[in-house]
């Protein structure tokens, strides 16, 4: 019998792969492919035979072919060994088995997430139509249905019925349980299993979005359940499955900072995403984590916990499979070794020119499209194609590496049709922004002509396409960046300084055409350049950006032409300007900010808010003039919000602050604020991970007693008072990076203020 419909899940069950069909009906059905993973060896025979037998012996392996593979880095075929194992539970043991034989045998496609392995051999992806030949429950055949392209074209999410799973409450006194689905509300103060097992069978979702589900709800839930000696219908799967889990979470180094990832609670046939445990899902939604989930063939559950990096290599990986190479186990090829002088030649990362400080007018800022990503795929840089040894050309600029001109590299293949995608989604977009005729919908008048229901669905489809243009960004950041990590599987620091090289030179032929056309640089880096010249017009700037994409060949593009910008100076030294510290208002009334205090995760909201209405004043300025008549308004602002400080007005939730952890609260050896809250909320029994953000209220910094210096958000009660003083210099501060460049500094701000009402510690009102 013939199937068709969208893959909505699959995982593996012993030797079969499960997968969940649901029909354009909306019906779901369950099958069953039976799928042995497979990995390969290379080296003597008489070794790769030795430990095939000692597979079979342990019950591990069921049989070995000889094949012939690509090798990634020559691009010649080599003979290996295929072995085939005997269900997943053996692969994924297969890391600490093989550790021993790695001096003897080399390794690969041993560690891929099976999932995604069936997925590239089978080349279907998540959501996709597939066709399927069955009998009964059991699959003889799948394949992807002819009229599918995991590029897929149209602005909808499949038809997904969506339970919402969250307390209301901060995240320890919890009010209450809410569940939420089709327009239903259930709320509860004390947890009901039956309750809640009762609403899940009865809609039977599709999707659980939940808020801290993975890190506290899911677990608490799941401890009612043994309690109460029942079980809540999580999973579809029929029968008794380990539901795939890690029971915890960890903490790891990124970018000069710790991040804590929480475990994860993932379903069988069902998804369950945690919005606040989604990077990908925070930055753009349901329809990002399904547009990476295609493209990348990870299942939608994973693909929503995993990082964009994960998603850009998976792609590659799929890629080596398609054109049969050999995925290495483990990194094999080191850094060339480099003199001092080699180092200060190619190691120089992106290029930056300090911007003026000051405000000026007239400044235009342009931008190149995915810069890095762009360089990557036009000059063919890969792992396996930089210092090839076939080639002589020396091409890159400063360095002198070679590239490849002979084969094309498993990286650029990779991006080249994402960029392309990126470029449509972003199009549409535009075209779907009011007043902008729209032929791929049929739309014939303006926007401001068309009905309010047609109104809110351009809105809406332009919204998806924002959101999955989002997804890709991200994707094709992380991808230059996974390109000089260290463990990359796909990675090669050569590639990488080579990126950087002709992002170099691209940034100085941008600068060049600039100059020659008249108009001086203020600032740029690594893509972005602000110019300004007097009187200049938008069409002069469009074809400057014609005339840098031309010779550059990446993309040039507009961000917007500013009625003033003011560029900012170091905190540390008023004199010394900063990379990218600035705000400014652009011509359509828009503000941008970079490096403000409002724009910091870790500052009080009640000192973002007053940020924030500060630049709303400035949005009706033309010139520099207007800004300084505005000046009495801001100042105005900050009396308002420092006399809400000292009277006690502000709330706790405006005062509170967020900071991240580094380390275990008690490895501390430094008395910061943000430890002492940190070591407080240990002291209650409150677990808290390196990575992990404290969130807290400043009670007193000057107090000897230092458990009265801060109190962890949490804990907080009615009669706790906050520190005046410390939350004035927080304003203070904000309210000067405004002003800066008018003349206002700390000192003259203070002044400003009115000195009758003592910085004190005043009780805190609710």
């Amino acid at each position: 019998m013939e199937i068709r419909g969208q893959l909505f899940d699959l995982y593996p069950l012993e030797s079969s792969m499960i997968l969940w069909i649901k029909e354009e009906n909306g019906r779901l059905f369950r099958f069953e492919d039976p799928f042995r993973p497979r990995f390969y060896t290379q080296g003597k025979k008489n070794d790769l035979l030795d430990l095939f037998h000692s597979l079979q012996r342990s019950r591990r392996a069921v049989g070995y072919q000889w094949t012939r593979k690509k090798e990634l880095w020559s691009g010649d075929e080599v003979e290996v060994m295929e072995v085939e194992v005997v269900n997943s539970e053996h692969y994924a043991q297969l890391p600490r088995i093989l550790s021993q034989w790695e001096e003897k045998i080399t390794f690969y496609n041993c560690d891929i997430p099976l999932p995604q392995t069936y997925l590239y051999e089978k080349k279907i992806f998540p959501t996709g139509r597939c066709v399927i030949e069955v009998e009964r429950n059991r699959i003889f055949e799948i394949h992807p249905d002819p009229s599918e392209s995991v590029w897929m074209s149209g602005e909808d999410i499949p038809d997904l019925r969506i339970m919402e799973l969250r307390t209301d409450g901060d995240s320890i006194r919890k009010k209450s349980l809410v569940l939420e689905c089709e327009g239903y509300r259930v709320e509860m103060e004390m947890i009901d299993v039956r309750e809640i097992e009762k609403f899940l069978k009865h809609f039977d979702p599709d999707v659980i979005l939940s808020d801290d589900g993975d890190a506290s709800l899911l677990p608490l839930l799941f401890s009612a359940e043994k309690k109460w000696k029942t079980s809540i219908p999580w999973d579809r799967e029929p029968y008794p499955a380990m539901r795939p889990s890690h029971s915890k979470g960890r903490s790891y180094f990124s970018y000069g900072r710790t991040y804590y990832r929480a475990p994860a609670h993932l379903f069988l046939g069902r998804w369950h995403i945690d919005r606040r445990n989604s990077f990908i899902y925070g930055e753009s939604g349901v329809e990002g984590v399904i547009e990476l989930a295609r493209l990348a063939k990870i299942p939608v559950q994973r693909m929503a916990r995993t990082s964009p990096g994960t998603a850009i290599t998976s792609m590659q990986l799929d890629r080596a499979f398609q054109d049969d190479i050999l995925i290495p186990w483990r990194k094999g090829e080191p850094e060339r070794f480099k003199t001092a002088w080699d180092l200060l030649v190619a190691d120089k990362g992106g290029l930056v020119f300090q911007p003026k400080l000051g405000i000026f007018e007239d400044v235009a800022e342009i931008d190149f499209a995915s810069m890095y990503p762009t360089i990557m795929a036009i000059h063919n840089i890969s792992p396996e194609t930089v210092l090839c040894e076939c080639c002589e050309n020396h091409s890159v600029p400063e360095a002198g590496y070679t590239i490849c001109e002979k084969r094309e590299g498993i990286v650029p293949k990779t991006l080249r049709p994402i960029l392309a995608r990126r470029a449509w989604l972003k199009k549409m977009a535009k075209e779907l922004e009011p007043g902008v005729r729209s032929s791929e919908f049929g739309v014939k008048k303006q926007d401001m002509e068309d009905g309010e229901e047609n109104r809110r669905n351009r809105e809406k489809r332009k919204e998806t396409y924002n959101r999955k243009q989002t997804a890709l960004k991200w994707m094709l950041v992380t991808s230059f960046g996974y390109l000089g990590y260290r463990n990359a599987r796909f990675g090669r620091i050569e590639a990488h300084e080579a990126v950087t090289a002709f992002g170099r030179e691209s940034l100085l032929q941008a600068k060049e055409i600039c100059e020659g056309e008249g108009f001086e640089l203020l600032h740029a880096i690594t893509d972005s350049l602000w110019i300004r010249k007097k009187g200049f017009k938008e069409e002069e700037i469009l074809r400057l950006c014609q005339q840098i994409s031309e010779a550059t060949g990446i993309t040039m593009s507009l961000e917007g032409i500013y009625r003033w910008v003011a560029f900012l100076p170091s905190k540390g030294n008023p004199e010394s300007p900063v990379a990218n510290r600035y705000f400014g208002l652009f011509r359509n009334g828009k503000i941008k900010a970079r490096g403000l205090s409002f724009r910091r995760s870790d500052m009080p909201p009640l000192i973002q808010e007053a940020q924030v209405r500060m630049i709303e004043v400035l949005t009706e300025t033309e010139n520099t003039r207007k800004f300084q008549s505005k000046i009495p308004e801001i100042l105005d602002l900050l009396l308002e919000y420092s006399l809400k400080l000292k009277d006690g007005q502000a709330k706790q939730e405006d005062l509170a602050i967020r900071k991240r952890i580094s380390q275990e609260p008690s490895a501390y050896k430094v008395d910061s604020l943000t430890a002492l809250a940190a070591q407080q909320l240990e002291d209650v029994g409150i677990e808290i991970h390196p990575g992990e953000k404290v969130r807290y209220v400043i009670k007193d910094t000057q107090s000897k007693d230092k458990a009265d210096r801060v109190k962890p958000f949490p804990l907080l009660g009615p009669d706790d008072t906050y520190d005046v003083k410390k939350y004035l210099e927080l304003l203070v501060k904000a309210t000067e990076e405004i002003l800066i460049h008018m003349g206002y500094n700390t000192k003259r701000l203070k002044n400003v203020m009115e000195s009758s009402f003592p910085s004190s510690i005043i009780p805190v009102h609710r």
